[in-house]
Protein backbone atom coordinates (compact mmCIF):
# COMPACT_ATOMS: atom_id res chain seq x y z
CA UNK A 1 0.00 0.00 0.00
CA UNK A 2 0.70 3.24 -0.75
CA UNK A 3 1.26 6.42 1.49
CA UNK A 4 -1.77 8.11 1.95
CA UNK A 5 -2.46 11.29 3.62
CA UNK A 6 -5.41 10.97 5.98
CA UNK A 7 -5.97 14.64 7.26
CA UNK A 8 -4.57 18.11 5.92
CA UNK A 9 -4.50 20.97 8.07
CA UNK A 10 -2.98 23.24 6.11
CA UNK A 11 0.38 23.72 7.54
CA UNK A 12 0.57 20.14 9.12
CA UNK A 13 -0.40 16.52 7.62
CA UNK A 14 -0.79 13.39 8.40
CA UNK A 15 0.35 10.49 6.62
CA UNK A 16 -0.19 6.72 6.76
CA UNK A 17 0.95 3.71 5.27
CA UNK A 18 0.44 0.02 6.10
CA UNK A 19 4.08 -1.38 7.52
CA UNK A 20 4.63 -4.76 8.08
CA UNK A 21 8.59 -4.68 8.59
CA UNK A 22 9.75 -3.75 12.78
CA UNK A 23 9.96 0.37 13.16
CA UNK A 24 14.05 1.38 13.67
CA UNK A 25 14.02 4.73 13.63
CA UNK A 26 17.27 6.75 11.92
CA UNK A 27 20.08 7.17 14.74
CA UNK A 28 19.74 11.01 14.27
CA UNK A 29 16.69 11.96 15.95
CA UNK A 30 15.50 11.95 19.25
CA UNK A 31 13.36 8.64 20.57
CA UNK A 32 10.01 8.80 22.63
CA UNK A 33 6.83 6.43 23.25
CA UNK A 34 3.60 6.30 20.61
CA UNK A 35 1.59 3.51 19.85
CA UNK A 36 3.19 1.11 22.45
CA UNK A 37 6.29 1.40 21.11
CA UNK A 38 9.32 3.99 19.56
CA UNK A 39 8.54 7.24 18.83
CA UNK A 40 11.11 9.29 16.53
CA UNK A 41 11.03 13.22 17.13
CA UNK A 42 12.93 15.04 14.10
CA UNK A 43 12.69 18.46 12.95
CA UNK A 44 9.17 19.32 12.04
CA UNK A 45 8.06 15.91 11.77
CA UNK A 46 6.80 12.80 14.50
CA UNK A 47 6.75 9.24 13.02
CA UNK A 48 5.50 5.59 14.89
CA UNK A 49 4.21 2.58 14.10
CA UNK A 50 0.65 1.48 15.97
CA UNK A 51 -1.87 -1.00 14.66
CA UNK A 52 0.01 -2.13 11.89
CA UNK A 53 0.34 1.54 10.67
CA UNK A 54 4.02 3.57 9.96
CA UNK A 55 2.10 7.14 11.05
CA UNK A 56 4.10 10.67 10.10
CA UNK A 57 2.80 13.63 11.52
CA UNK A 58 4.46 17.12 10.57
CA UNK A 59 3.79 21.10 10.80
CA UNK A 60 2.99 22.90 13.72
CA UNK A 61 0.27 21.31 14.94
CA UNK A 62 1.76 17.77 15.16
CA UNK A 63 2.15 17.48 18.96
CA UNK A 64 -1.30 18.54 19.33
CA UNK A 65 -2.75 16.25 16.39
CA UNK A 66 -0.50 13.07 17.59
CA UNK A 67 -1.34 13.20 21.26
CA UNK A 68 -5.01 12.24 19.44
CA UNK A 69 -3.77 9.14 17.70
CA UNK A 70 -1.27 7.87 20.28
CA UNK A 71 -2.97 8.71 23.81
CA UNK A 72 0.27 7.48 25.49
CA UNK A 73 2.77 9.89 22.97
CA UNK A 74 5.58 10.49 25.38
CA UNK A 75 8.60 13.17 23.79
CA UNK A 76 11.94 12.32 24.99
CA UNK A 77 12.99 14.18 28.08
CA UNK A 78 15.77 16.74 27.61
CA UNK A 79 16.84 16.55 30.83
CA UNK A 80 17.03 13.32 31.51
CA UNK A 81 20.92 13.28 31.88
CA UNK A 82 21.69 10.08 29.41
CA UNK A 83 25.67 10.13 29.69
CA UNK A 84 25.88 10.93 33.39
CA UNK A 85 25.37 7.02 33.33
CA UNK A 86 28.68 6.30 31.64
CA UNK A 87 30.82 4.12 33.65
CA UNK A 88 33.77 5.44 31.94
CA UNK A 89 34.50 8.96 31.20
CA UNK A 90 35.85 10.27 27.73
CA UNK A 91 37.24 13.22 27.86
CA UNK A 92 36.68 15.59 24.35
CA UNK A 93 39.08 17.66 23.11
CA UNK A 94 37.03 20.64 22.26
CA UNK A 95 38.95 22.42 19.46
CA UNK A 96 38.73 19.35 17.57
CA UNK A 97 35.42 18.30 18.04
CA UNK A 98 35.26 22.46 16.69
CA UNK A 99 37.17 21.87 13.94
CA UNK A 100 35.08 18.34 13.14
CA UNK A 101 31.91 20.36 13.06
CA UNK A 102 33.43 22.54 10.67
CA UNK A 103 34.46 19.58 8.39
CA UNK A 104 31.14 18.18 8.57
CA UNK A 105 29.38 22.08 7.73
CA UNK A 106 31.60 21.72 4.76
CA UNK A 107 30.51 18.22 3.60
CA UNK A 108 33.42 16.10 5.14
CA UNK A 109 32.96 12.88 7.18
CA UNK A 110 28.93 13.11 7.26
CA UNK A 111 29.50 10.01 9.19
CA UNK A 112 29.69 11.84 12.34
CA UNK A 113 25.92 13.37 12.32
CA UNK A 114 25.10 9.48 12.73
CA UNK A 115 25.23 8.45 16.41
CA UNK A 116 25.48 4.62 15.25
CA UNK A 117 28.61 5.42 13.19
CA UNK A 118 30.55 7.38 15.72
CA UNK A 119 29.48 4.11 18.24
CA UNK A 120 31.07 1.70 15.22
CA UNK A 121 34.06 3.82 14.44
CA UNK A 122 34.82 4.65 18.33
CA UNK A 123 34.34 0.64 19.50
CA UNK A 124 35.98 -0.49 16.73
CA UNK A 125 39.18 1.71 17.79
CA UNK A 126 39.22 0.32 21.03
CA UNK A 127 38.91 -3.25 20.42
CA UNK A 128 41.79 -2.60 17.48
CA UNK A 129 44.33 0.41 18.25
CA UNK A 130 46.32 -0.21 15.24
CA UNK A 131 43.25 1.04 13.28
CA UNK A 132 40.07 -0.24 11.37
CA UNK A 133 41.18 -2.44 7.90
CA UNK A 134 38.70 -4.09 6.00
CA UNK A 135 35.39 -4.70 7.97
CA UNK A 136 35.32 -3.84 11.54
CA UNK A 137 35.68 -6.34 13.98
CA UNK A 138 32.43 -4.90 15.80
CA UNK A 139 30.09 -4.91 13.00
CA UNK A 140 27.09 -2.41 12.19
CA UNK A 141 24.43 -4.64 13.20
CA UNK A 142 25.79 -5.24 16.49
CA UNK A 143 24.81 -1.60 17.40
CA UNK A 144 21.55 0.06 18.25
CA UNK A 145 20.06 2.98 19.22
CA UNK A 146 19.02 2.33 22.92
CA UNK A 147 18.04 5.77 24.08
CA UNK A 148 18.29 9.55 22.56
CA UNK A 149 16.47 13.11 23.70
CA UNK A 150 18.39 14.56 20.35
CA UNK A 151 20.60 16.35 22.34
CA UNK A 152 22.58 12.99 24.14
CA UNK A 153 21.90 9.20 23.28
CA UNK A 154 23.00 5.56 24.28
CA UNK A 155 23.79 3.41 21.42
CA UNK A 156 23.90 -0.75 22.82
CA UNK A 157 26.56 -2.97 21.56
CA UNK A 158 25.84 -6.51 21.00
CA UNK A 159 29.04 -9.11 20.97
CA UNK A 160 31.75 -6.59 22.05
CA UNK A 161 34.02 -5.80 25.59
CA UNK A 162 31.95 -2.14 25.18
CA UNK A 163 28.08 -2.89 26.28
CA UNK A 164 26.92 1.02 25.64
CA UNK A 165 28.74 4.05 24.12
CA UNK A 166 27.42 7.74 25.64
CA UNK A 167 27.37 10.13 22.69
CA UNK A 168 26.42 13.93 23.20
CA UNK A 169 26.10 16.76 20.53
CA UNK A 170 28.80 19.32 22.30
CA UNK A 171 28.98 21.98 19.96
CA UNK A 172 25.67 22.35 17.95
CA UNK A 173 22.08 20.72 19.76
CA UNK A 174 20.32 20.08 16.04
CA UNK A 175 20.47 17.83 13.81
CA UNK A 176 23.39 19.10 12.12
CA UNK A 177 25.44 18.77 15.33
CA UNK A 178 28.24 15.91 15.03
CA UNK A 179 28.17 13.41 17.83
CA UNK A 180 31.15 12.87 20.31
CA UNK A 181 31.76 9.98 22.58
CA UNK A 182 31.67 11.03 26.03
CA UNK A 183 31.61 7.91 27.75
CA UNK A 184 30.88 4.03 28.07
CA UNK A 185 30.49 0.90 30.05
Amino acid sequence: MKARIVLDYGDTTIVEKSSERPFEPAANFALGIAGGGQLKVGGQHLRWHQNGLEIKVEGSRRLELAEQIATDLTLPDMDAGLTNKARVKVAVDMDTARADQQQVDQGSSPWQLDSLQVSLTFVNLKVSPEGIFGEPKVPMTSFKLAASNGIEAVVAVADSPIKQVYLKRLIRQDESGIWSVVGYD
